[in-house]
């Protein structure tokens, strides 16, 4: 029987817990010849912080799932099943109340090509976690223009700030705030 790729739902917040476990887990058992890859993808965020300073984070792209190449057969099946925080495979028939092994779908090589090129690309190049347009309304949300709304005038992607037109006393005035410091409307 050849590995394929399974989807594997996981609690959410426990999907790196769950893959090491697995690997650990694979190695006691020697089963690394049925399970060769798990797989979590994700990407790197620049985000503004309170502080006026960038901040990196990692974003997964899909909570609570992860990936895992192998061969499908029952003992792979029992052992994923057993794993502390594993949920169960996504998809597959009901059999006897319980989920069929042998009806569990799995996904094509192309589409996990497609997710490892984002993984790659997202660790690359970081994103920004919200964009900013010139012409966009927003809303102040934090510091002495709270809760005034704005329109914005110029961003710098690069410093995460934008320069909002704000009115004051019937007046439009520019006031330059960090990304965490505004939200669309």
């Amino acid at each position: 029987m050849s590995k394929r790729w399974y989807v594997i739902h996981t609690n959410t917040g426990f999907e790196d817990r769950v893959k090491s476990y697995i690997n650990d887990r694979a190695k006691i058992e020697n089963l690394e010849d049925s399970i060769s890859e798990v797989l979590i993808p994700t990407e790197t965020i620049i985000e503004a912080a309170k502080d006026g300073k960038r901040k990196t984070s990692i974003r997964k792209f899909f909570p609570g799932y992860i990936l895992v190449n192998m061969e499908l057969n029952d003992i792979t099946w029992h052992f994923l099943r057993n794993i502390p925080k594993v949920i169960g495979f996504v998809g597959g028939k009901l059999k006897d109340g319980n989920v069929d092994p042998n009806s569990v779908p799995d996904i094509s090589e192309n589409e996990v090509m497609k997710i490892k090129t984002q993984v790659e690309e997202g660790s690359l190049k970081p994103k920004q976690k919200i964009f900013y347009e010139k012409g966009e309304t927003v809303k102040v949300n934090e510091g002495p223009f709270a809760n005034f709304t704005g329109v914005i005038e110029d961003v710098n992607h690069d410093k995460a700030k934008v320069q909002v037109l704000v009115t004051i006393f019937g007046r439009t005035t520019p006031i330059e705030l960090d990304f965490n410091q505004v939200e669309k409307l």
